[in-house]
């Protein structure tokens, strides 16, 4: 037994609403519960009242036209919207289009009405509503899906940021209690033999261990200065901000500030060739690659040797190297090195974070650069960086 639907007649011609209501009481395919009113006012007030699967409309009413109850019919106090038939004794092309357009589903002219018309136009609006109702239903349960997927995605971020901070966290503490101990007890040692001695220290005996706490507190500095570059840049907050730079004047003072640091047993090879003109960069950013691969081919080669800078450049893009003589990488070490705290297994005693590399790899890829590693453990090191002369964003 097909389920009983609701219908509304808004009529005002009795003998109208008697013909429609014997003709639809005759569908042998669906039955119906049959309102009548017989003004827009009523009507309305029925709909409001009652849900109604389809309105039968007369377009000629005493107190309103069948497109003005088409225009209440949509306002907002009609929260359930129903299929409207709209019924007329004029055959006007015309207003079948208006009704349409106002959302009426069919249109049907009183003149040429049979029973098995109106029935199949009443069955067909009830059938297409109920069409557009699953497919509302299948597009908010998707829409919810969807949502579900976001908000779940979205969780699982913040899962992830927050394991990787707590793993940051973790690290730095590991880190920095292990990296510090030594200068600092350096420094202690040292400042205390200045408290206790140091009127009878010599002055080079003195100057040393003035140089000692000097050296060890710009390394524990240095240490403070990688943590907080990296963490601005694992909290994606670095920012890049490229402008024209002129890299034989850059790259000059930057050499001449490594050259004070390094020990008589290092010798700074700075070579220069090609074009390198027309290049815009974030100094900032470049400052920290040279200085990382710098100060690691210098702290790398504690047995001296040459340290060779080499910058290239061509229309389209700059290349510079560092490579050094020192203790080289384990070809077991080499693919993690770019990684926030890693380090060759043969560093021995030799201080570090494990954040130079890492850093230099994050500026490069915000000038939209390669930086790649050729090493030899006992021969040395090589790390060449390869940047745009400028970044298409």
């Amino acid at each position: 037994m097909p389920e009983t639907r609701t219908l509304l007649i808004i009529d005002d011609c009795p003998e109208d609403r008697r013909i429609y209501r014997r003709y639809l009481l005759k569908d042998p395919h669906q039955s119906y519960q049959i309102l009548e009113a017989d003004s827009a006012k009523d009507g309305l007030a029925l709909f409001q009242e009652i849900l109604c699967d389809v309105i039968l409309l007369d377009f000629s009413l005493p107190d309103m036209t069948g497109l003005e109850i088409l225009d209440q019919l949509k306002q907002e106090t009609f929260e359930v919207p129903a299929p409207v038939i709209m019924l007329t004794g004029q055959g006007d092309e015309n207003l079948a289009v208006q009704a349409m357009k106002k959302g009426a589903q069919d249109y049907l002219s009183k003149q040429r009405l049979k029973a098995d018309v109106l029935q199949l136009a009443v069955r067909n609006v009830i059938q297409h509503a109920h069409l557009q109702s699953v497919l509302s239903q299948t597009r908010e349960r998707q829409r919810l899906i969807i949502q579900q997927a976001e908000l779940l995605a979205q969780t699982q971020a913040a899962l992830m940021r927050e394991q990787k901070l707590n793993a940051f966290k973790s690290q730095i503490i590991t880190t920095v209690s292990y990296e510090y101990r030594t200068p600092l007890a350096s420094i202690l040692a040292a400042a205390s033999t200045l408290k206790q001695h140091g009127d009878r220290l010599d002055e080079s005996k003195h100057q040393r261990l003035l140089q000692i706490i000097e050296q060890k507190a710009r390394q524990m500095g240095k240490l403070v200065d990688d943590l907080l570059v990296f963490y601005q840049f694992d909290l994606n907050k670095a920012q890049f901000k490229p402008q024209p730079l002129d890299l034989c004047h850059f790259f000059s003072d930057l050499i001449e500030e490594q050259r004070e640091k390094l020990s008589s047993r290092h010798e700074l090879i700075y070579k220069m060739t090609g074009n390198h003109k027309d290049f815009w960069g974030d100094g900032l950013l470049l400052r920290q690659i040279f200085v990382n691969l710098m100060s690691n081919a210098i702290k790398y080669s504690p047995d001296g040797g040459k340290i060779e800078f080499h910058l290239i450049g061509n229309d389209s893009q700059v290349i510079f190297s560092v490579k050094d003589q020192g203790i080289g990488i384990p070809i077991d070490d080499q693919d993690n090195l770019f990684q926030a705290f890693s380090r060759g297994s043969n560093v021995d005693t030799i201080p570090g974070t494990g954040l130079g590399l890492a850093i230099a790899n994050a500026c490069v890829e915000l000038h939209g650069g390669d930086i790649a590693l050729e090493s030899q453990e006992g021969k040395g090191t090589k790390v060449t960086v390869t940047l745009p002369k400028r970044l298409l964003i």
